[in-house]
């Protein structure tokens, strides 16, 4: 558009009223002059007059019988849109207007901010072909959902949401993409919720413009599906294949130089849940790790574990913060846990002594041997033990979601347990450590599968977890080099699935958190590995050995993995 064009359109704007989008819409129907905007605009106007006329003759002729026992909650989309208009319950709706709808209704409000008689006139047009064909007011007629993107994902803009508006319809089977006639609709955008989160309302009639009823079966499945695929196409964080607990605002903002507590408790209790060869070594290793841990007994019993919290040891004279292992992260509940752990009569029985123990602030019962220092002659057995898992990783088939899951777990436990030796909590190994958990974070995945003896790194996590002096350069230099690898696997995996986000999450996790690490650490020169057993150690304090890492500069937190507890939320 040259700039006596864009002069031009800026004098039609003031003259009309109307944005340069609605202008160029009339131009199409002939002539953007004022005067002819106007009479266009009267003519509409008495259009839609007479729509609702004739829908009101339709409706009485139809609904005269029951006209006396009316209830009057056919204006229940005249009550939704006035919400959707209005302040909000927090005043949190700013600017509110049209991102999509119905051409005729998009026609004649276009992307103005609405008001409240706005929303009159347009829920009487979404509710048009209901009294067109004298549905009864009492039946279900309207649909509405909101779209919702976190509010760590990028800027989405009103084009791109009158675009993932538009197609989330079209696959819903709303409009006139398909074989059926429309429903008519709109989708609202008033800013951001209370907690962050960029979305849009849609607002929707069941009945069609012939006066059949869209099918309501498995909405809820149905849309869900189109949003997962919605946000791979427009390059959101995606809910659909991997999803993770996230941070309420309220975390973020109470201790912005401090990590987040339940990411600091998710780190430790996923090191010593992969560094443990059974359930009671589990208890003993979080214990260790000084955390408060509380079992959860089946109903009705004090013998049967079902769960557990644990919290951070508090200041004294305050309460400590409890969290479920499910709160945690999704692979970290008990159940999900037990399948890395024998099952058997004494296992449990041993495990049952622990829980019992951890409850009552007892000592631990079965003390492990302690652990051991990790020189370069341990660190290159322990290579061949993650060696070995790459090898079985490869082969791996990429929709076994199973086996990857308990693949993510293990190698998110080894990056969580390295980072409790050596980092204070806000550093590039417990960032990764988080990045890999989100491949054992498939929606709707529940790891109930034993986990395969090849797929285990029990020996490097607890080695690591464990060990009693800082490791060499060259110790960790020989693990990183076949972590590395191993990361690699799973960027494979995600992109054989084509799951372009979780790819993307890998790439950057080389380049921002695994670089930092290696780049410093000597070159690995091959050898003839052996493997070694698991060890577990004494207690001692997180990050006492991050002096392999230089000193510890205090940033601000920021949440480099973006959450996806929600993704494209309905």
């Amino acid at each position: 558009m040259s700039e006596s064009e864009r002069a031009a359109l800026m004098v039609l704007e003031q003259q009309t009223g109307l944005s340069p989008s609605a202008l160029m819409v009339e131009a199409v129907f002939g002539s953007a002059d004022p005067v002819a905007v106007q009479l266009r605009r009267n003519q509409l106007a008495e259009l839609i007059q007479m729509r609702h006329q004739m829908a009101t003759i339709a409706n009485n002729v139809n609904q005269i019988a029951r006209h006396a026992n009316s209830t009057g909650e056919g204006d229940k989309p005249v009550g939704l849109m006035k919400y959707l208009v209005g302040p909000g319950r927090a005043n949190e709706h700013t600017d509110p207007h049209l991102v999509g709808g119905s051409p005729l209704i998009m026609a004649w409000h276009d992307d103005v901010q609405l008001n409240e008689e706005a929303a009159v006139s347009i829920a009487g047009e979404i509710d048009l072909n209901r009294r067109s064909f004298g549905v009864d007011a009492d039946a279900k007629h309207i649909w509405h959902c909101s779209l919702s993107i976190p509010y760590q994902d990028r800027e989405v803009t009103d084009q791109e949401w009158a675009d993932i508006a538009s197609k989330f319809m079209d696959e819903m089977d709303f409009t006139d993409a398909g074989a059926k006639a429309p429903c008519q609709w709109v989708a609202v955008h008033h800013g951001r919720s209370t907690k962050g989160n960029d979305h849009i309302h849609i607002v929707a009639s069941t009945i069609r413009g012939d006066g059949t009823k869209w099918n309501w079966g498995n909405d809820f499945p149905r849309a869900q599906k189109v949003a997962r695929g919605i946000e791979k196409d427009f390059n959101l964080i995606q809910l659909g294949n991997h999803s993770e607990r996230w941070l309420q605002q309220g975390e973020v903002r109470r201790d912005s130089t401090r990590e987040p507590t339940r990411f600091a408790l998710e780190r430790t209790v996923r090191a010593c849940a992969v560094a443990a060869d059974s359930e009671a070594q589990f208890v003993r290793q979080m214990r260790r790790a000084n955390m408060l841990v509380h079992p959860r007994f089946a109903a009705g019993t004090d013998s049967v574990v079902t769960g557990y919290s644990v919290a951070e040891r508090p200041p004294k004279g305050m309460r400590p913060l409890w969290f479920g292992g499910g709160k945690l992260a999704q692979d970290l509940t008990l159940p999900s846990l037990r399948t890395r752990w024998p099952d058997t009569p004494v296992s449990a029985q041993e495990a049952s002594e622990e829980w019992m123990a951890a409850k009552r602030h007892r000592r631990i019962v079965h003390p492990d041997a302690p652990g051991a220092v990790l020189d370069e002659v341990t660190a290159r057995r322990l290579a061949d033990e993650l060696k070995e898992v790459r090898r079985r990783l490869v082969k791996l088939a990429p929709d076994d979601h199973q086996a990857w899951a308990h693949a993510a777990r293990e190698a998110s436990g080894v990056f969580a347990a390295w980072s409790h030796a050596t980092e204070d909590g806000q550093g590039p190994l417990g960032r990764t450590a988080r990045t890999l958990a989100r491949s054992a974070h498939r929606s709707g995945l529940k790891i109930t599968t034993p986990l395969e003896a090849p797929l285990r790194t029990s020996g490097t996590t607890a080695f690591l977890l464990a060990v009693t002096k800082a490791p060499s350069p060259m110790a960790q230099a020989l693990i990183m080099n076949q972590m590395l690898r191993m990361t690699r696997a799973f960027q494979d995996m995600h992109q054989a699935n084509k799951e372009l986000r979780e790819t993307q999450l890998i790439v950057d996790t080389f380049r921002q958190h695994l670089s930092v690490v290696a780049e410093p650490l000597p070159e690995v020169e091959p050898s003839s590995p052996k493997r070694s057993a698991a060890h577990a150690g004494p207690a001692r304090a997180r990050g006492a050995l991050r002096e392999t890492q230089g000193p510890t500069v205090e940033h601000p937190y920021v949440d480099h993995t973006p959450r996806t507890d929600y993704g494209m939320e309905l």
